[in-house]
Protein backbone atom coordinates (compact mmCIF):
# COMPACT_ATOMS: atom_id res chain seq x y z
CA UNK A 1 0.00 0.00 0.00
CA UNK A 2 1.38 3.55 -0.71
CA UNK A 3 1.61 6.57 1.21
CA UNK A 4 -1.31 8.13 -0.79
CA UNK A 5 -3.76 5.18 -0.29
CA UNK A 6 -2.96 5.49 3.30
CA UNK A 7 -3.78 8.88 3.33
CA UNK A 8 -6.98 8.54 1.26
CA UNK A 9 -8.14 5.89 3.39
CA UNK A 10 -7.51 7.80 6.71
CA UNK A 11 -9.51 11.02 4.84
CA UNK A 12 -12.31 8.63 3.75
CA UNK A 13 -12.27 7.57 7.83
CA UNK A 14 -12.17 11.34 8.96
CA UNK A 15 -14.91 12.13 6.67
CA UNK A 16 -17.19 9.09 7.61
CA UNK A 17 -16.71 10.46 11.36
CA UNK A 18 -17.40 13.54 10.74
CA UNK A 19 -20.93 12.46 8.48
CA UNK A 20 -21.38 10.49 11.83
CA UNK A 21 -21.00 13.19 14.03
CA UNK A 22 -23.07 15.48 11.90
CA UNK A 23 -26.39 12.49 11.81
CA UNK A 24 -25.78 12.29 15.54
CA UNK A 25 -25.56 16.63 16.03
CA UNK A 26 -28.89 16.76 14.05
CA UNK A 27 -30.97 14.07 15.63
CA UNK A 28 -29.65 15.83 18.79
CA UNK A 29 -31.13 19.11 17.55
CA UNK A 30 -34.26 17.27 16.86
CA UNK A 31 -34.86 15.91 20.06
CA UNK A 32 -34.14 19.48 21.44
CA UNK A 33 -36.67 20.86 19.61
CA UNK A 34 -39.31 18.28 19.84
CA UNK A 35 -39.22 19.05 23.99
CA UNK A 36 -39.15 22.30 23.39
CA UNK A 37 -42.54 22.10 21.41
CA UNK A 38 -44.23 20.14 24.26
CA UNK A 39 -43.09 22.53 27.23
CA UNK A 40 -44.43 25.37 24.66
CA UNK A 41 -47.67 23.12 24.12
CA UNK A 42 -47.82 22.29 28.26
CA UNK A 43 -47.14 26.05 29.30
CA UNK A 44 -50.08 27.10 26.98
CA UNK A 45 -52.45 24.25 28.94
CA UNK A 46 -51.07 25.47 32.34
CA UNK A 47 -51.86 29.24 31.45
CA UNK A 48 -55.34 28.07 30.01
CA UNK A 49 -56.18 26.18 33.19
CA UNK A 50 -55.23 29.08 35.00
CA UNK A 51 -57.47 31.71 32.94
CA UNK A 52 -60.24 29.53 33.49
CA UNK A 53 -59.73 29.13 37.34
CA UNK A 54 -59.33 32.65 37.29
CA UNK A 55 -61.97 33.37 35.96
CA UNK A 56 -64.02 31.03 38.37
CA UNK A 57 -62.78 32.78 41.09
CA UNK A 58 -64.56 36.08 39.65
CA UNK A 59 -67.77 34.08 39.11
CA UNK A 60 -67.32 33.25 42.09
CA UNK A 61 -66.18 36.48 43.82
CA UNK A 62 -69.59 38.07 42.01
CA UNK A 63 -71.74 35.62 43.50
CA UNK A 64 -70.71 35.67 47.17
CA UNK A 65 -71.37 39.24 46.68
CA UNK A 66 -74.97 38.97 45.27
CA UNK A 67 -75.82 36.82 48.04
CA UNK A 68 -74.37 39.37 50.86
CA UNK A 69 -76.50 42.10 48.93
CA UNK A 70 -79.39 40.04 48.99
CA UNK A 71 -79.11 38.99 52.79
CA UNK A 72 -78.99 42.50 53.76
CA UNK A 73 -82.15 43.36 51.84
Amino acid sequence: MTWQQEIDIAVDRERRRADEEKVRADDAEKRFFEAKDLADAEKARADKAESRAEEAESRADRYEKMLRELGKL
